[in-house]
């Protein structure tokens, strides 16, 4: 395939592009082409000698806009770049003439695996709503992309996805918290904990839900914690102790019970669960948004709300939700020195850092290990294997995994090594910027017994020149470390 490219010169030539067309009108780019009169002679003249190709039996064919690329865009691409999803602000694909609009950057950016982002491999078990493409639509695109882009219908013909979009249509509510909070530039981490009210009169179920991050260059995760009405006064006395918005909670909430129900990483976007399920939540319970913060950039005060929808349907399955942890060790490797490079002095330095709390040993002896079961992983990459039992009896919703920004793999299996071995999700090249929420398509039971493997490897190459060589180890900052992962499960 001809537009192969490294990674960082694709992002660079797609970003210009995007700029070049976000610059005027997209409708104004290209004259909407009709498959009859004259703009369908003016696409045919962008290539004339490549525009067409050869089917098997020599006859010459064109590649077919409306019948061979429309539908893969429908499929794989327009539920991101229609109406409000997440990729408009970078590429609006709303219409026929804005597909053409930038089709050499979809054809970069495609080529190189770049996008459509999807990053759980076929080792995992079939998914819902899989937006992958497989090598002969990747080289469909780019061919029509080298032949000229011809489209052969209006360019006013609306693109509609064919895949659920990633972001809720319509919600019930749009909470917010009473403050919002606003950082420095210097102060890498922080966690806030914040009260998110539905003011909930009776028992409901969440079936859906989506987190909208304001200052998105900072909030780097979320966390929401269901906690019950008799905490409510605990939580009103710790949002109004702290001059800022919220209240510092690395760990947990900090209150004296709370369990945790919804989550958010970057490109998770809206939870929906099937039709059935949801979340219990009861009159009085209310959440407690922990959002985690990393001001390596200047940014206004964060303003982050919470879309819920919400049934009364006293037949909802209730959602069950179980974490699973891994250690994460990460030693400097043998040409790093520092002090830091001392697991000791990096776990005290992690103490100091949040509030004494970091979960590293805890999480090492709950997997039997000890620092030393790592410490001639030196080469630059390390890795941890984690079995665990399952802990819940049921049947499988929705999975996920998070890691952080030098994560390289990452693999949850049930019942590893035997003849009932299911990889449920398998990353073989782990982003930060992709943290998906994956549903099954077949009925996967566990039960309490069951084995969960977690599987991580990190790559220090991925860690920024500008920090200080530094053993890592699992703490809730961003150049901290997590082997962690969510199975959300339901009974019949």
């Amino acid at each position: 395939m001809g537009l192969r490219l490294p990674k960082h010169l694709i992002f660079a030539a797609t970003l210009l592009t995007f700029l070049l067309a976000c610059s005027s009108n997209s409708n104004e780019l290209v004259e909407p082409i009709s498959s009859e009169g004259g703009n369908q002679d003016a696409t045919s003249a962008l290539s004339p000698d490549t525009e067409e190709r050869q089917d098997g039996e020599g006859t010459e064919n064109l590649i077919s806009f409306e019948n061979e690329i429309l539908p893969i865009i429908e499929n794989a691409c327009a539920l991101c770049h229609t109406g409000r999803g997440p990729g408009v602000p970078h590429a609006k694909l709303d219409t026929a003439a804005e597909i053409s609009a930038y089709a050499f950057a979809i054809g970069a950016v495609v080529d190189s695996g770049y996008m459509p982002p999807w990053p759980a491999s076929d080792l995992s078990v079939p998914f819902l709503h899989n937006a992958s493409l497989d090598i002969d639509q990747r080289e469909l695109i780019v061919e029509w992309v080298q032949a000229g882009a011809p489209v052969d219908v209006d360019g006013t013909t609306q693109v509609m996805p064919t895949q659920e979009v990633p972001f809720l249509i319509s919600y019930d509510q749009e909470l917010s918290s009473a403050n919002s909070y606003d950082g420095e530039r210097g102060q890498p981490d922080e966690y806030r904990c914040f009260i998110f009210d539905p003011e909930l009169t009776e028992t409901k179920y969440l079936t859906g839900y989506e987190f909208i991050p304001d200052q998105t260059e900072v909030v780097h995760h979320l966390v929401g914690y269901r906690v019950t009405s008799e905490y409510r006064e605990a939580a009103n006395r710790k949002d109004a102790k702290e001059d800022q918005g919220g209240w510092s909670c690395f760990g947990s909430t900090g209150l004296g019970s709370d369990e945790i129900l919804t989550f958010w990483g970057p490109g998770t976007g809206a939870i929906q669960y099937q039709e059935g399920l949801g979340l219990e939540m009861n009159a009085g319970d209310f959440f407690v948004m922990q959002i985690h913060y990393h001001y390596d950039v200047e940014a206004p005060e964060d303003r982050s709300t919470f879309r819920t929808v919400w049934s009364t349907d006293s037949d909802t399955e209730p959602i069950n939700i179980t974490t699973y942890s891994g250690p994460a060790e990460i030693p400097c490797a043998e040409w790093e020195e520092g002090p830091l490079c001392d697991r000791d002095n990096a776990y005290l330095y992690a103490q100091a850092q949040y509030e004494g709390i970091v979960q590293a040993d805890q999480i090492l002896e709950a997997c039997g290990y000890t620092p030393d079961d790592f410490a001639e992983m030196t080469n630059g990459i390390a890795s941890s294997i984690c079995d665990q039992p399952a802990r819940f009896e049921g049947y499988v919703s929705a999975v996920l995994g998070h890691q952080h920004n030098i994560g390289a793999s990452f693999r949850m299996t049930l019942n590893p090594d035997t003849t009932d071995e299911l990889i449920l999700l398998d990353i073989p090249d782990w982003d930060f910027e992709w943290q998906f929420a994956y549903y099954p398509e077949e009925e996967i039971y566990i039960e309490r017994d069951d084995i969960i493997r977690l599987e991580c490897v990190w790559d220090r190459s991925l860690r920024p020149n500008n920090l200080e060589p530094s053993y890592v180890l699992w703490a809730d900052g961003s150049n901290d470390e997590m082997c962690f992962a969510v199975i959300m499960s339901y009974q019949k």
